[in-house]
């Protein structure tokens, strides 16, 4: 229901903003070609309003566009107020960048740039003033009691306490709970009573204040004290939900969706094929190409130095394992004599490492062989921030004694990560590795890459496991 109504909100949300975005541009041609006409302001050029109309079409279609593919309408973007105000400038920004880049083709008429600042600077106004005031007299009706729904939760376990939080993170849904049922906690002053008292319950406050919606958080091994609670519910008139407690097991990228009207709940998936995940790409080849434009002379250098160390090739390919198990070769500026595992098989890097050349030592301690990996970054085996790629002969041993291991392949590897960026590199703990691994895989956001990014221009490079 949660989800529903805030699905509904965030639509009509997106008819009012198309409506926003005209008035907008409307406000914008008056200001320029009605108001501000005199002085520094004087026109060189007066234009109709039917002229401005003409593009009004391509503006909206360009917004709505933009509005959809930056996440403004996703159901997380209406909990706080700093939240929505940055989501809402960040997408009116992509909006003009995109409207700005568009009509500079036209060659036909031309746009006051004024005009285009007053809608850049009006856009966001409007949109946050309609939102903040929508926000603020829902949340006043809902503190006066009135469209209330009265939630009980049975289940007071980590599901359940979650669902709360995210009723309290919405109030202006009108959601409020009761209280809580579980076995385990009955000393809890939230708790009203053991889970097979939830008709009872429901039909204490039938006569005060009835209960709307029994939302079940209770663990999958309880499928008995589920059908008893459903059965008993289904002769009285509050809503059933059912929120399975799922906080036992490592959930990665985790999602609804059906096959055939079945509901199928993906535990451990990739991350869905969405715009964040484009975007991503987008910024690792951005990111990538002017990387390697910029660093070529200093990549010139260190290959001609690795040449000069020793005879063999410049860079050395290597066999690691990225995205749901897919090999690559992974490049790195050669550090180690040709043959220098031809008779010890693979070695994992320790300190006072003897094997590597005197440029190659220089090259591991500053990270700087990794730099040709921006090459695999280009050709889509990698990402610039990810959790570090392993060798297959290490994988094989580490996916049966390192819980959980196998999971950091759920998204591609990375050049850094933040198990690296923190620490966890080199001869380290593999088990804390994954810890940070699977931090990033569960909590990825665009922020949080460009967030490691800099920090690893702070202490990524050189470091006391890097050998």
């Amino acid at each position: 229901m949660l989800h529903e109504q805030s699905r509904i909100f965030q639509r009509t949300l997106f008819f009012v903003d198309v409506l926003l975005v005209a008035l907008a541009w409307i406000l914008a041609y008056y200001l320029r070609f009605e108001v501000l006409t005199t002085g520094v302001f004087a026109l060189p050029e007066w234009l109709p309003l039917s002229r401005y109309l003409t593009f009004l079409p391509w503006i909206l279609i360009v917004s709505t566009l933009v509005f959809w593919m930056s996440g403004l309408y996703q159901s997380d973007r209406a909990q706080r107020l700093p939240r929505l105000i940055f989501a809402v400038a960040k997408a009116v920004l992509l909006e003009l960048l995109v409207v700005t880049a568009s009509l500079s083709f036209y060659r036909e008429l031309y746009f006051s740039r004024l005009t285009v600042i007053f809608f850049g600077i009006l856009t966001p106004v409007l949109m946050i003033v309609v939102r903040v005031v929508f926000y603020y007299y829902a949340r006043r009706v809902r503190q006066q009691g009135k469209h209330l729904k009265r939630v009980l939760i049975v289940g007071a376990g980590k599901a359940g306490r979650r669902l709360e939080r995210s009723f309290q993170q919405y109030p202006w849904m009108g959601f409020e709970v009761v209280g809580f049922l579980d076995d385990h906690k009955l000393d809890d002053p939230d708790v009203l009573g053991p889970t097979d008292e939830a008709a009872a319950i429901v039909d204490r406050f039938e006569q005060t204040a009835p209960i709307d919606y029994v939302y079940i958080a209770l663990p999958l091994t309880a499928a008995e004290r589920i059908e008893g609670i459903v059965d008993a519910m289904s002769t009285r008139l509050a809503h059933v939900c059912l929120v399975p407690d799922l906080f036992q097991f490592d959930i990665i990228n985790s999602r609804i969706s059906d096959v055939d009207g079945l509901p199928v709940i993906h535990l451990i998936d990739e991350a869905p094929l969405e715009f964040r995940r484009f975007a991503k790409r987008a910024v690792d080849v951005a990111f990538s190409t002017t990387f390697l434009l910029l660093a070529s002379p200093l990549m010139l250098i260190i290959a001609a130095a690795v040449k000069l160390s020793s005879p063999g090739p410049v860079f050395y390919k290597q066999q690691r394992m990225s995205l749901n198990g897919h090999t690559f070769e992974m490049l790195k500026f050669r550090s180690m004599p040709v043959d220098a595992e031809a008779e010890t098989g693979a070695v994992w890097a320790k300190p006072d490492e003897d094997r590597a050349t005197r440029v190659g030592q220089f090259l591991r301690r500053t990270s700087l062989d990794e730099l040709p990996q921006f090459i695999n970054v280009l050709k889509g085996d990698m990402s610039v921030v990810g959790p570090r790629p392993e060798r297959p002969v290490f994988i094989e041993e580490f996916k049966e004694h390192v819980p959980r291991y196998m999971l950091r392949h759920k998204v591609k590897a990375g050049i850094t990560g933040w198990a690296q960026v923190n620490g966890w590199r080199g001869n380290t703990s593999i088990e804390k590795r994954i810890e940070y691994d699977l931090y990033y895989i569960q909590n990825w956001s665009l922020t949080f890459d460009f967030k490691i990014m800099l920090m690893t221009l702070w202490r990524g490079f050189v470091h006391e496991h890097a050998y």
